[in-house]
């Protein structure tokens, strides 16, 4: 305790006090300023990017299946005719019957694009609804502002010859609820001239919004008990099923079960979506890298303020080892005089950080267009582990980083210095 307080009153007269070089408060004052700004922004912006994936990852948890299995023509042959369970797990799940194609959706104006069509039955569309459904719930409740300006789905009934697409997939080919459009296989492309590709003309019934870009720019519904026959031989069609755990943390040992039951090709979420989690690291990753050494470059002046000092004080520090202070009390002494600086700022940008994200998690600011943005509302999300993490690691780099300029008063030998001076 007298260490510390001796630490402070060198601290005061030395750094603090107007009576000390002003070029050497200056530096100081910034170099606090500078940690204090740099710790609260690298909390800020890290936290308020935990928000944006944790959203991202909800809305696919939400939308897309977290495991999809795919069955080649004999298991789904085998499947129909015994109408056994999937599997033989006790876990929870929603197991949706599904057919996928790729096809190229073609409007009366000549416009076309590629799209992902995917058809339940009625069960499983309204499955889906629902699930997208308790998601705007979800948000509504946090104070996020999305899924405007569309209209509200309130039923995905889809008869014959009816398909609902996806938000970004409609402004693109610029089709409204009721338009007709054409759908094609895509190996029709391969087709010579002289042969008629096969198609099918729809009505598009709904127009979703889900805020998910892969979805609302490629997916196109339909109820596969009533439409799509033509397409049934297409080489483009992929069989199985979606699978929806109540509870995610079982997905690994539901994915075994099936690969036990021969189901050999099933994907998770997490690999159908790896690349963009994989970037959301990357970019999370990177940012705080580049932050961190905002942060490390900023406090390195702290140096220089010690460096200053203990080539302008050799003569008091030389006073000081005179009354009995040893070579490692007096590194002690300027090492806790840099720590008070460097801490100091570290504590406070915590503090403001924290405080900042803590209140941006419970209130998130809607500030962003939706018209622009998939996620029109800035969140955040708090990660208590990578506060304390950060803290301890900075502490000890201003550990190391006032030891290095303050280990150069072992070198001031108060005998020879003083005789000197005298």
């Amino acid at each position: 305790m007298f260490q510390k307080s001796l630490s402070y009153f060198f601290l005061s007269r030395l750094i603090i006090s107007k009576r000390s070089s002003s070029l050497i408060r200056r530096i100081s004052l910034l170099s606090f300023a500078a940690i204090t700004i740099s710790v609260a922004l690298f909390f800020i912006v890290l936290f308020v990017m935990n928000g944006m994936n944790y959203n991202i990852r909800s809305r696919i948890l939400a939308l897309d299946p977290h495991l999809s299995v795919t069955l080649d023509k004999d298991q789904l042959r085998k499947q129909i005719i015994e109408k056994k369970p999937l599997i033989a797990s006790q876990a929870d799940y929603e197991a949706l019957e599904t057919d996928q194609y790729d096809l190229i959706l073609r409007t009366i104006d000549g416009q076309f694009r590629g799209a992902s069509v995917v058809g339940y039955n009625q069960t499983g569309l309204d499955y889906w609804l629902q699930q997208l459904t308790d998601l705007k719930k979800k948000a509504a409740a946090q104070n996020q502002v999305a899924f405007v300006d569309y209209g509200e789905v309130t039923d995905l009934n889809l008869a014959a010859q009816e398909i609902a697409i996806g938000v970004d997939l409609a402004r693109s080919l610029g089709i409204l609820e009721g338009d007709v459009v054409t759908l094609i296989p895509a190996e029709s492309l391969l087709l010579s001239s002289v042969e008629t590709p096969q198609f099918e003309k729809v009505t598009v019934k709904k127009i979703l919004t889900t805020d998910l870009h892969d979805l609302d720019s490629k997916l196109v519904f339909f109820n596969k008990e009533v439409s799509m026959k033509a397409f049934l031989s297409s080489v483009t069609r992929v069989s199985g099923y979606h699978l929806w755990l109540k509870d995610i943390s079982q997905m690994s040992s539901v994915q075994s079960d099936l690969k036990k039951s021969g189901f050999a090709q099933t994907e998770t979420w997490e690999q159908k979506n790896s690349d963009l989690f994989f970037a959301l690291f990357l970019e999370k990753t990177m940012i705080g890298i580049f932050l961190g050494l905002a942060g490390l470059i900023a406090s390195s002046s702290i140096l220089t303020v010690l460096a200053m000092i203990l080539s302008q004080k050799k003569s008091d520090i030389a006073i000081i080892k005179t009354l009995g202070f040893s070579s490692e009390k007096t590194l002690k002494l300027f090492m806790t005089m840099g720590l008070w600086i460097s801490l100091s700022g570290l504590f406070l940008g915590t503090l403001i950080g924290v405080s900042i994200s803590y209140y941006i998690q419970y209130h998130p600011l809607n500030i962003l267009p939706p018209q622009l943005y998939y996620d029109s509302s800035v969140p955040a999300l708090v990660n208590p582990w990578l506060v304390f993490y950060v803290i301890i690691t900075v502490c000890l780099l201003a550990l190391v980083g006032c030891y290095i300029p303050a280990r150069a008063s072992l070198k001031i030998e108060p005998a020879i210095l003083l005789k000197s001076k005298h």
